[in-house]
């Protein structure tokens, strides 16, 4: 029988007792990394418990990253240690810029670059006008490993918020607010699903065509300017969105 985990308690749930036995097992290599777990009879029969609790604590271990599960093949180990995972939750603004305060920055490369075709009209500027693009990488502060990469555009005019630093001690927006005066009154956000590319995958230490995710963000002043475009994109296991949305009562102004 596997052994048990350091931590285990009696007055657990059994599914974590399992969840924690099995990454025990994964941590001391006795299910090393690519090999298979047990079928969740065999796991069952190991445990003295039920399919049910198996399955509970297989679906713990991948919301932890260590496993993935594939019908017809059985439940293969990703992971010796749980992977880094940020999680958003936002009802609000101020829950959107909690990412930005909670998610650090490293850049690696700053330039000045003209915005023209493709860009200007992402940018949702003149052809022509120019602008800084930062890139980078995103890690949860106070831990190492990255959760993402950065591509950041500001508006040139705002250069001088963002002058010798590559590790900034707040958020873009917020230098920009400090130095100039700018608030921001709207944030227009979009997630989408994509497969990371070769060179994506190989900075995020993922295998290529890996799912991710990729989340923008434009940032408007009070007099409705776009000063900051910030695309962001996560491996799918490091990062989640979730959101509230209430029923606005009948007759109730939006504004």
């Amino acid at each position: 029988m596997s052994s048990p985990h350091p931590r285990l308690s009696a007055r657990q749930p059994r599914y974590m007792i399992v969840a924690q036995a099995l990454m025990h097992d994964i941590e001391t290599g006795r299910h090393g990394v690519g090999s298979l777990l047990p079928t969740e009879a065999e796991l069952g029969q190991q445990f003295n418990v039920s399919r049910h609790t198996v399955r509970e604590a297989i679906r713990r271990l991948t919301d932890l990253g260590l496993v993935s599960a594939q019908a017809g093949v059985g439940t293969r180990v990703r992971a010796q240690r749980p992977v880094n995972h940020y999680a958003l939750t936002a009802e609000g603004l101020s829950d959107l810029f909690r990412y930005a305060h909670e998610v650090a920055l490293r850049i690696d490369s700053q330039e000045e670059i003209v915005a023209d075709g493709a860009l200007a009209a992402f940018l949702e500027c003149p052809p022509g006008q120019k602008w800084l693009r930062l890139q980078g990488e995103r890690f949860v502060r106070n831990e190492g490993e990255s959760i993402g990469l950065a591509e950041i555009h500001v508006a040139a005019s705002y250069r001088a918020a963002l002058e010798d630093t590559n590790r900034p001690d707040a958020a873009i927006y917020a230098l920009i607010e400090r130095r100039f005066g700018v608030e921001v009154r709207e944030v227009r956000q979009e997630i989408s699903a994509l497969a990371l590319t070769a060179a994506q995958a190989k900075r995020l230490g993922v295998a290529p065509g890996s799912p991710g995710l990729r989340l923008v963000r434009k940032y408007y002043s009070s007099s409705g300017e776009l000063f900051e475009v910030a695309s962001n994109i996560h491996p799918a296991d490091r990062f989640s969105y979730a959101s509230t949305l209430r029923l606005r009562p009948t007759g109730e102004s939006e504004n």
